[in-house]
């Protein structure tokens, strides 16, 4: 939008001026074209950085979403430890209760 705007006041800036240039001098023409490059070129340099702008917000995004997945697999990951503590606790009160009934066994 503000691309538009800049090329449009350019445009009726350069217009309104071209009829004037008859009447002006060499050096006040050589001002008028270095002010129309110099705003051509700030336009340029705008629609440049309002591109970047635009990869710059899909990076963030891509970051984001990201991080979100890296979040994801950090609780999945807690979650498999626990079911592991889980079952190394009942693997260990197994092996207890199997020593325990082979010395029962023993006795016997």
């Amino acid at each position: 939008m503000q691309k538009v705007i800049m090329a449009a006041f350019l445009a009726i800036f350069g217009l309104a001026l071209a009829g004037c240039t008859a009447q002006l001098s060499q050096a006040d023409r050589e001002l008028l074209n270095q002010a129309l490059t110099s705003g051509n070129q700030a336009a340029a340099s705008a629609s440049r950085a309002e591109a970047a702008a635009s990869r710059a917000d899909a990076a963030a995004g891509k970051a984001e979403a990201a991080a979100a997945r890296a979040e994801t697999a950090a609780s999945r990951a807690e979650a498999a430890a626990s079911r592991a503590q889980d079952a190394a606790t009942a693997a260990g009160k197994s092996a207890a209760d199997a020593q325990k009934a082979f010395e029962m066994s023993l006795r016997k």
